[in-house]
């Protein structure tokens, strides 16, 4: 399988999962995110070019108060926590089963983990998932839920470990 960043050549609008709004994301919001630089975009694809799945990522700060108390010693009091956000993750109907939703996974942990040692600061990954199913398949791999938010952390100790 590969994995590369989202270019115009890449066939988006056969693009079909189990979520509409990530569905209608890749074939008709990705471009503008994008090109305004709000997001990046991975993609796996097909020979022909296909989208078969993708993820976003994003830096992203969380407050203090977000942040699972046995990780608060590593931040500064006046800083918020850099994390970088996996945005939204998504793999069309055709490869259910296959295992590529956990391809997807940790190619971004593995890219975020990279980054944070090599690029930007990020302590942490974040998702916000989408519904239980989400939560379920994101607490499979160490994420926890931040109190009050919805959003789950994975601390790049434990991705290290991962990937």
């Amino acid at each position: 399988m590969r994995i590369e960043l989202l270019e115009k050549t890449h066939n988006r609008q056969e693009f079909n999962c189990e979520e509409a709004s990530l569905t209608d994301y890749i074939k008709n919001q990705v471009s503008q995110d994008i090109r305004k630089r709000l997001a990046t975009c991975f993609v796996s694809v097909d020979e022909g070019g296909k989208v078969l799945g993708y993820y976003t990522l994003t830096s992203e700060g969380l407050g203090r108060d977000q942040i699972p108390e046995k990780y608060l010693k590593q931040i500064p009091k006046s800083y918020n926590a850099p994390v970088i956000l996996l945005g939204r993750l998504a793999r069309d109907i055709s490869q259910k089963g296959t295992g590529l939703g956990e391809f997807l996974l940790l190619d971004a942990l593995f890219r975020s983990f990279v980054l944070s040692n090599e690029s930007i600061g990020a302590i942490a990954v974040v998702v916000d998932p989408i519904n239980e199913k989400a939560v379920n398949f994101y607490s499979s791999y160490g994420f926890e839920l931040l109190s009050d938010s919805g959003k789950m952390f994975l601390p790049m100790k434990v991705i290290e470990k991962l990937v």
